[in-house]
């Protein structure tokens, strides 16, 4: 690509008259850089070893002073708005589809169908990472959870929202017995208002015609109980009444409340949440600077159910096997 076009592309302004006319590819990273690549500088500090490994362009944002008139050192006003326009381009050129899914249905695709897919792949919530896979990947399909970077990349995106016919049997907020078209799956380790999102996993397997197996629904960071006894040493199923679920999401703890509060009225329910935390609709939670605190609090506190929200299971619980003695 021209220098002048990749100017244009990412609406910068080059500063000095290089030796250099063209780029044969781009990266973020200074690690990643090969000759006659362009580099996007997200850190001034990365400039030496991308200069070092052969950058021929700059992208940059801020003040830089100009070391090498060797190379063009183009100036934006956003390096992540530059780099998304580049997406743009590279999407237009690899004629790929970009599609949006909600977090926890992409968690359930890649658990029931073969994560390594030749159709699609899941873009990682890190801007840095997704950048270096829409550049390098040959998949047709590229699904992110961002409907914001959905629509930046895009404003053709595809919304899947389509969702496998099925319906819950029975529930509990740690199992799910439900039938997706003609086979019941019983007490399976997923709460309830997650078979949403396990249907619309399904639904888009169906469509594509890739393999799957609903069996392979498991726990993951989303929603991660653990029965605990007094000393919040991990127990095994049903030897306790106390429940701690490590979450990284918010929404997931309002839909566990508002469960609670309709179907278990006897249980009682805590919130644990680091400092300076956002929240509108959780009522008195505990705020904690860091684990010791939190293992104090729920060593002291009476609950049934504890949600730790962004805590690190392993800084609080007893066990050194808490994978093998996870709920199911």
């Amino acid at each position: 690509m021209d220098i002048e076009n990749l100017v244009n592309i990412i609406g910068g302004e080059l500063i000095n008259s290089p030796k250099v006319t063209k780029i044969e590819a781009a990266t973020i990273y200074p690690s990643k850089v090969e000759s006659g690549d362009a580099f996007f500088c997200t850190d001034f500090n990365d400039l030496p070893k991308a200069i070092q490994n052969g950058a021929y362009a700059v992208i940059f944002e801020g003040d830089l002073n100009i070391s090498d008139d060797e190379i063009a050192y183009i100036k934006v006003n956003s390096i992540k708005q530059a780099g998304i326009k580049f997406l743009r381009y590279v999407i237009l050129q690899k004629n790929c589809k970009i599609y949006y899914m909600p977090k926890i249905a992409t968690s359930y695709l890649k658990q029931i169908t073969n994560q390594k897919s030749n159709l699609y792949t899941i873009l990682s919530e890190d801007f840095k990472k997704s950048f270096e896979v829409i550049l390098n990947d040959d998949k047709e399909i590229l699904i992110t959870n961002n409907l914001e970077f959905a629509n930046a990349l895009t404003p053709n995106f595809l919304d899947f929202s389509k969702e496998l016919n099925g319906y819950i049997i029975d529930d509990w907020l740690l199992k799910t017995t439900f039938k997706l078209e003609k086979f019941v799956y019983q007490n399976m380790p997923m709460p309830p208002f997650f078979l949403k999102y396990l249907k619309i996993a399904a639904a888009f397997a169906k469509e594509f015609q890739l393999n799957y197996d609903i069996n392979k629904v498991k726990y993951f960071k989303e929603f991660l109980p653990y029965f605990v006894d007094n000393n919040l040493t991990v127990v095994t199923k049903g030897s306790s009444e106390k429940v701690v679920i490590f979450t990284k999401s918010l929404e997931v703890i309002d839909k566990s409340l508002n469960y609670l509060k309709n179907q278990s009225k006897w249980s009682k329910s805590i919130v644990l949440t680091p400092l300076k935390t956002k929240l509108s609709e959780i009522n008195r939670p505990f705020w904690v600077k860091n684990s010791k605190e939190a293992v104090n609090i729920l060593k002291n506190e009476h609950f049934n159910f504890a949600f730790c929200y962004n805590l690190k299971a392993e800084e609080i619980l007893n066990s050194q096997k808490m994978n093998q003695k996870r709920l199911f």
